[in-house]
């Protein structure tokens, strides 16, 4: 079968899905450029499309990200007179009738449409948090495992723990919003006056500046852990109604005054950011307590927005008990298009799983035609080089900056090797030049590390291998100062293992630079700017190394140089 996953109102994307095998996949942003856009992804899905050498008329079925039965199951009130809009019939009907069952529990919604010539479009509406379990289970390799899916909220679930097995899922707690860890997240960012839904990554890197204090007592007295999962206190917040903030007074009052977006940071704004992460911690360990009580696996899989933090990802897996871990990349709404998709195609029709490694590269990739095209245009000057990866090991080992354009780009949030900047981790100003000159952002923001998995053991406390830059491994002591402008203020760092399968010439980057400094590892963070999306094409690479104080760029096996900056050739 031929499957179109999407979604949208929330990091749209769309992703293809062809007799089982994955695609391709990507988020609106990427071409719309607008970060976290939330449109219908028309240019995703146009893209998926022609990756697959498919028109819409080709598609078996449709997967949506949200099951809409579910708000269908109590008669709307407004509803019962006159309709504002034709459409709205296709809810109207089914509003109605369905009140007339009393508690029909809607698991999920299809609709066809007979189109002319004997055509149809066949819609498949899942429940948002099966698709979060869906993406999480079916690209990994493990034939069971336990789910736990959490993040703000789907239809009226927030949490859900589920037991995959072989081409099955199946629910087993739920956890009804309000009472979300996601939001919880969100609220407290927009009270330390950073944006909800996007500034979440900063909290959590702030935490680390943070000290347990009394802010930790009182955020965690707004929560109470039970046998059926948890509940918070829901005077303090105001995320599940319509209000011009998440949070009330009384959080307020508890706290202290709220921070305005850009104001100065204190050490009491790094005290509750701390006390929130240890927070959203505990509730996910016992979240997890539960999921190995109820699953009999030793393989966990956490999804959904909360997924991407990577701290708390990190304490589950030296602390829950699973003995194997998988973090999905793309965990945030963008990666239910794909798992949409994937539940259509292995839950309903049955067909096989794909058997190749799970890989990020998805999105969409710039031949060398659109490439030159793109460097006439910027009035560029580029050569061609034969070794790319060798180039650009030796630029990094002299201290240059370097913007990293190659491949397919990355589905999920996170830069891992083919829309990347690089830099030389062993330089402790990098941290700061960076943050400053290139990607002018906040300055207590880390950066990650990409190191060679073999050599993950040797420079980092790593447990298991991170291909996706979702866990946080102490630095090695003896390597704090090969490392200093990775290793974040508590001694930690987001690393990314890399395989010679997974990206053979990213591995081969790292390979050669680590032959010429000793240190088998570069500092990589994504290709964009403060406040916009990764950059998808090479024009749009372009653009953002124009305006920023990166030195080189390589488009493929294309080297690129500013006025003034010699070809190392």
């Amino acid at each position: 079968m031929k499957i179109l996953g999407i979604n949208f109102s929330n990091d749209a994307a769309a992703a293809l899905v062809v007799d089982g095998r994955r695609v391709a996949a990507s988020t609106e942003e990427r071409f719309s450029r607008v970060k976290h856009d939330a449109a219908f992804p028309g240019r995703a899905v146009d893209f998926c499309l022609k990756a697959g050498g498919l028109r819409m008329e080709d598609l078996d079925a449709v997967g949506f990200f949200w099951n809409p039965g579910a708000h269908l199951e109590t008669p709307n009130r407004r509803l019962s007179g006159q309709i504002r809009h034709h459409a709205e019939y296709l809810y109207a009907a089914p509003n109605h009738l369905l009140g007339r069952f009393g508690d029909p529990l809607v698991e999920r919604v299809s609709q066809t449409f007979h189109l002319a010539g004997g055509r149809a479009l066949n819609i498949h509406y899942i429940d948002h948090h099966m698709c979060h379990a869906a993406s999480g289970y079916f690209n990994t390799p493990w034939e069971e495992a336990a789910v736990l899916t959490t993040d703000g909220y789907g239809e009226r679930c927030s949490t859900m723990v589920a037991h995959a097995r072989g081409r099955t899922l199946t629910p087993l707690l739920r956890i009804e919003f309000p009472h979300s860890v996601g939001s919880l997240y969100a609220a407290l960012t927009e009270y330390l006056g950073f944006k909800p839904n996007s500034g979440e990554g900063k909290v959590m890197g702030l935490s680390s500046y943070g000290r347990r204090t009394e802010y930790y007592d009182k955020l965690r007295g707004l929560v109470k852990l039970t046998d059926q999962g948890f509940e918070l206190d829901l005077n303090y917040f105001s995320y599940n109604m319509e209000r011009s903030r998440r949070y009330t007074r009384k959080l307020v009052d508890l706290l202290g005054p709220e921070r305005k977006p850009e104001a100065e940071l204190t050490p009491r704004h790094e005290d509750i950011s701390k006390a929130l992460q240890l927070v959203t911690e505990d509730i996910l360990l016992h979240l997890a307590g539960l999921a190995r009580r109820l699953v009999p696996s030793d393989n966990l899989i956490l999804n959904g927005g909360v997924a991407l933090n990577c701290v708390a990802n990190s304490r589950l897996q030296f602390e829950s008990g699973f003995k194997d871990f998988s973090f999905f990349a793309a965990a945030s709404d963008a990666g239910s298009s794909l798992g949409a998709a994937q539940y259509v195609a292995h839950v309903l029709n049955n067909d096989p799983r794909d058997p190749s490694p799970y890989t990020e590269y998805l999105g969409y990739a710039s031949d060398d035609k659109e490439i030159d095209l793109a460097i006439l245009r910027a009035g560029a000057e580029a050569k061609v080089v034969a070794d790319p990866a060798a180039v650009a090991a030796k630029l990094l080992a002299d201290g240059h900056i370097l913007g990293w354009f190659q491949g397919r780009a990355e589905y999920g949030p996170r830069a891992l090797g083919n829309r990347s900047i690089l830099a030389d981790p062993r330089r402790p100003e990098m941290k700061d030049v960076l943050n400053a000159r290139v990607k002018f952002r906040e300055p207590f923001r880390p950066f990650a590390p990409s190191c060679l998995e073999e050599a993950c053991g040797d420079l980092f406390d790593c447990a298991t291998p991170s291909p996706w830059m979702l866990r946080v491994y102490n630095t090695r002591p003896e390597h704090l100062q090969d490392l200093a402008s990775i290793t974040h203020v508590d001694g930690g760092a987001r690393v990314q293992t890399v395989t010679d399968q997974q990206n053979h010439l990213y591995y081969q980057l790292i390979k050669e630079f680590g032959r010429l400094t000793g240190v088998p590892c570069v500092l990589n963070t994504s290709f964009n700017i403060r406040g916009e999306p990764i950059v998808n094409s090479a024009h749009d690479a372009l653009r953002c190394y124009l305006g920023t104080d990166l030195y080189y760029l390589f488009l493929g096996n294309r080297l690129v140089a500013k006025r003034g900056k010699p070809f190392p050739l």
